[in-house]
């Protein structure tokens, strides 16, 4: 069995995303001359990192413009095993389930004892959180922090921790994440732990 990789928010081909020189907005977000460019680094990051045996859970935002291509795309990515949960831009991912291993809207799974929740948004409280489950999520762009046990895994949260667009390892998640506090943000707590 291989490793178990977490990303979201590619982006692929968008070209708000990829930078200043392509962007309509003021700044861009990346650094990349051209969505061609930007498309082509991530498969490479992603492929360089992530191999064929192993799994990615990816939280949305696959790509934007040209959904059509979502088959060749989606080819570029080496890895066999892609579960999806999907993000606002991913308004047409549900033509080309047959491309990935699953769609779905959320997704919670036990990956080495630890049960995940996964969402493509950053939610306050869910499922158990009070009692320790995990929280994984995107579509922030590394701008948001998680709340208690909870984080951004999306490739711009790498960038921004890494240096580098790539997915993060279950181990690195969990390191992060044990690291951080339980938080009881509403009447669910350690003493009625309900």
């Amino acid at each position: 069995m291989g490793k178990i990789w977490f990303s979201s928010d590619w982006h692929i081909n968008h070209k708000n995303i990829a930078g200043p020189k392509v962007s309509n907005w003021n700044h861009g977000f990346r650094n990349f001359s051209s969505t061609d460019e930007m498309n082509n680094h991530l498969f490479k990051t992603i492929n360089d990192t992530v191999s064929q045996e192993d799994t990615i859970y990816f939280l949305g935002d696959f790509c934007f413009g040209g959904h059509t291509l979502t088959p060749k795309w989606r080819s570029e990515i080496n890895c066999k095993t892609i579960h999806v949960c999907k993000g606002n831009h991913d308004l047409h991912i549900d033509k080309y389930k047959d491309c990935f291993t699953s769609v779905q809207d959320v997704l919670t799974v036990e990956l080495e004892d630890c049960t995940f929740f996964m969402s493509h948004y950053s939610h306050q409280v869910w499922a158990a959180s009070h009692k320790g489950v995990k929280h994984i999520f995107g579509h922030s762009h590394g701008s948001l922090e998680g709340v208690g046990r909870s984080m951004d895994v999306g490739i711009d949260a790498a960038y921004k921790i890494f240096g580098e667009y790539r997915p993060f390892s279950l181990q690195e998640v969990m390191t992060i994440l044990d690291s951080k506090q339980i938080e009881f943000v509403d009447h669910h707590n350690s003493k009625t732990n309900r």
